[in-house]
């Protein structure tokens, strides 16, 4: 089990009844990550190893860096929720507790029932159901640099991070990103929201759907959108809240179950992979990877 003691929920605590939870009935080892990106080489060690599954405890950070040593193998890939929204974990079913997540994962183990899923890659990292160019990943820069804000009420943080972000610095910006996809032709939008799977996020029990198509089981889904206006900024809260009607809008661009899809900036602007940002980038690749990870759910 690798786990991560700075994610939101996560403690010692609880980590100690998981462990014996786990202890008596299977092998397990257990480490903690010592810095960013240490959970991929983690993983990538329990598969030398010849270990059935790596358990991720911690946030979606922590998922998507065991997802890096874990796409392409036979290694199942058990979430235990520690972090502060833990989108993956509650879009495929794992109680959001971490005791009952815990005897949810040991019944798959013992029963060896998995989920095959794809994946989405930008560039050299997979993402297991959201990335992004722009607005959402400014979003997530700011809450980054706000740990405090984010362990308290990282929702919220968020959401009034993204109202900010999209009134200041995107509204009535002009189309500064040309978004390619197969049998289409390219089109300039503000900014580009991929979906490798449904919710985007969470916003307390509410999901936050920004390409409400997506699916584990099927190609990507990109949303762009051409223009954002302070009087559609309300309208397209209560689209991605409820009626998600803004894939149909005249401003939308919407491309389901594409293979790939390519991001060209005028600028560099930043990026992320399920909530976590990589920095900025004038350009981005985005593709699907079928078949490439088994889930255990």
């Amino acid at each position: 089990m690798v786990w991560n003691a700075h994610a939101g929920s996560v403690s010692r605590r609880r980590r100690e009844v998981i462990v014996k939870a786990l202890q008596a009935d299977f092998k397990l080892d257990v480490a903690e990550t010592q810095a960013r990106n240490h959970a991929a080489g983690l993983a990538r060690d329990a598969v030398d190893r010849g270990f059935d599954a790596v358990l991720a405890f911690g946030g979606d950070g922590t998922v998507n860096e065991v997802a890096q040593g874990l796409v392409g193998t036979d290694v199942a890939l058990g979430i235990v929720p520690g972090g502060s929204t833990n989108v993956l974990a509650r879009a495929v079913g794992v109680p959001r507790d971490p005791v009952e997540a815990t005897a949810f994962v040991a019944s798959r183990l013992r029963s060896g029932t998995r989920r095959r899923i794809g994946v989405g890659r930008l560039d050299d990292r997979y993402f297991l159901f959201s990335a992004g160019m722009g607005l959402d990943a400014e979003v997530v820069r700011r809450v980054e640099q706000d740990p405090e804000g984010k362990r308290r009420n990282a929702e919220g943080v968020f959401v009034a991070n993204a109202l900010k972000v999209a009134l200041t610095r995107y509204r009535g910006a002009a189309a500064g990103v040309t978004l390619a996809v197969p049998g289409a032709e390219p089109q300039r939008v503000v900014f580009a929201v991929c979906g490798n799977g449904r919710p985007f996020t969470y916003y307390k029990r509410w999901p936050v759907d920004a390409c409400p198509a997506a699916h584990l089981d099927r190609g990507l889904d990109v949303l762009g959108l051409t223009k954002v206006r302070t009087v559609t900024i309300p309208h397209i809260t209560w689209s991605l809240f409820v009626s998600r009607s803004h894939v149909r809008w005249r401003t939308a661009r919407y491309f389901s179950d594409v293979s790939w899809a390519r991001l060209a900036a005028d600028e560099p602007l930043p990026v992320q992979v399920d909530g976590d940002y990589l920095g900025e980038r004038d350009a981005a690749h985005l593709e699907h990877v079928p078949d490439a990870l088994d889930l255990l759910v």
